[in-house]
């Protein structure tokens, strides 16, 4: 072997050592990109991000229209509380909160030693 064919060997090495540090090089980067505590502390912050957005808008959204934001409100209120409405309008329109109708005939809800 001659000396410019050994020397062409060691640039061919030399470069391949190059290329294989390079090659690690990315894949220690690919490895910290995907760690799973990489992905979720950007999936965290991307979630913080976006509620600034949200409550940003909302807050928006109730100075320009009060009057909407107060009947939706109203509305959600009125439909979480909607079965203790309900039996208190039923109970107001039967006019006695403490007597209930069995075979068209009124009785007494509670019995006196029960009070």
């Amino acid at each position: 072997m001659t000396d410019a064919h050994q020397v062409r060997i060691a640039q061919a090495r030399g470069e391949a050592d190059a290329a294989k540090a390079r090659l690690m090089g990315t894949v220690e980067e690919a490895k910290a990109r995907l760690a799973p505590k990489t992905l979720a502390g950007h999936a965290v912050q991307a979630a913080k991000d976006k509620s600034i957005v949200v409550a940003d808008d909302t807050v928006t959204a109730v100075k320009e229209k009060p009057a909407m934001v107060a009947g939706i409100a109203g509305a959600t209120a009125l439909l979480i509380a909607r079965k203790p409405l309900f039996r208190g309008l039923a109970r107001w329109w039967r006019g006695n909160e403490d007597t209930y109708e069995t075979n068209g005939r009124r009785t007494r809800a509670y019995a006196e030693e029960d009070r």
